[in-house]
């Protein structure tokens, strides 16, 4: 079970890009110490409910370094409830508990570098190229680039083994393939690519970004034949998906049984990009005090067990986010039931390019 703490709304970044820029427009709210701890409980209950071996925390925002002291309570409460589990019996010796954060990185020092190793935590880093690249969307709120900000932080960010998650607009589409280079370069060894689908890519578009994943797809083949275990989500999924005859609902969708977003009041929802404390909004599957609306829950599993009326006949349905992903569907449509043009359109693309790549692998 993955829980996703949204400790606040508030951020120091403005990003042109954010999904929450509407869902959490007032950037205000924060978690109390209540909602915190009774959403690590109900957690760890449904971790237990599910039969699952393991409970990884994500401390989540806004900007969640925001909320430090929120962070550090968060852990230490966690790990007392889980001894607690395995003292009674509930738990196996054997079950992991796991943190990580997702940050933009402008916020660290070496305190909470040092806090971050002692306690094992996956470092999920936005970061999305060299200075000039990075700053055209990634900008504090008085408009000035934020790279500056983390420049000095990079080498030990890599040395952690974070993860760059790096968004890609209409504006960097023709710089993805050089950034993603240099991104590697600094060391780090994990990182993925996602689309900014804000309605408005054209075709033209979509032939710029299509030559830089071929770049990408050829030098991600590159290092992996060199030894080089550079994990490049945006090529390796789509590869490893076809490779082992899977799908993404089952190999990197975890709505329904395997995430809980919790927003500032307590509200819970299937996954990340649904999260706010807006009392106006869709597929809210119960709150922390009160328990989870397992009718609300049915919904998403329903979602799970079905595939999409529009996508019948599709040979990389299984493949393609505009099928399996409740997250993007929500984000692009407004729900988990539509198909975002654009995002097939992508899919299609990407899939062509993998196809292509893993014919050449294979005749080596």
């Amino acid at each position: 079970m993955n829980l996703v703490l949204c400790l606040t709304e508030q951020c120091n970044l403005r990003c042109t890009y954010c999904y929450y820029k509407e869902s959490q427009a007032d950037r205000k709210t924060v978690m109390d110490d209540a909602t915190l701890e009774q959403a690590i409980k109900i957690a760890l209950d449904r971790t237990i409910f599910f039969k699952q071996s393991y409970l990884n925390i994500t401390f989540f925002g806004g900007e969640p370094l925001l909320r430090r002291d929120a962070i550090y309570k968060g852990v230490e409460f966690a790990k007392a409830v889980v001894d607690d589990a395995m003292d009674s019996g509930k738990i196996s010796k054997n079950f992991r508990l796991q943190f990580a954060v997702n940050t933009n990185g402008t916020l660290f020092d070496d305190e909470f570098f040092d806090f971050c190793e002692k306690e094992h935590f996956r470092i999920y880093l936005s970061l999305d190229g060299p200075e000039k690249h990075h700053d055209i969307a990634r900008r504090t709120v008085s408009g000035t680039g934020s790279f500056k900000a983390i420049e000095k932080h990079i080498p030990r960010f890599a040395k952690l083994g974070a993860v760059a998650l790096s968004t890609v607009t209409r504006a960097h589409v023709s710089t993805i393939f050089e950034s993603v280079k240099w991104l590697h370069e600094q060391g780090f060894q994990s990182l993925t690519t996602s689309v900014d689908f804000d309605g408005k890519w054209t075709s033209e578009d979509f032939d710029k970004l299509a030559l830089q994943y071929q770049k990408m797809a050829e030098y991600w083949r590159a290092c992996r034949e060199k030894g080089d275990k550079f994990f490049l989500g945006t090529i390796h999924d789509k590869i490893k998906i076809t490779l082992i005859n899977s799908r993404y609902r089952l190999y990197s969708c975890h709505v329904y049984n395997g995430a809980i977003g919790v927003a500032t009041n307590g509200n819970m929802f299937p996954c990340t990009r649904f999260i706010t404390s807006n009392p106006n909004t869709h597929y809210v599957q119960g709150n922390v005090f009160t328990g989870f609306d397992e009718k609300a829950c049915e919904e998403i599993r329903q979602f799970l067990d079905s595939d999409k009326k529009e996508c019948e006949g599709c040979d990389i349905r299984y493949r393609c986010c505009a099928h399996e992903c409740a997250c993007t569907s929500f984000y692009t449509t407004g729900t988990i039931e539509g198909v975002s043009p654009e995002v097939c359109t992508h899919e299609r693309m990407l899939a062509d390019i993998c196809d292509t790549l893993l014919e050449k692998m294979a005749q080596n």
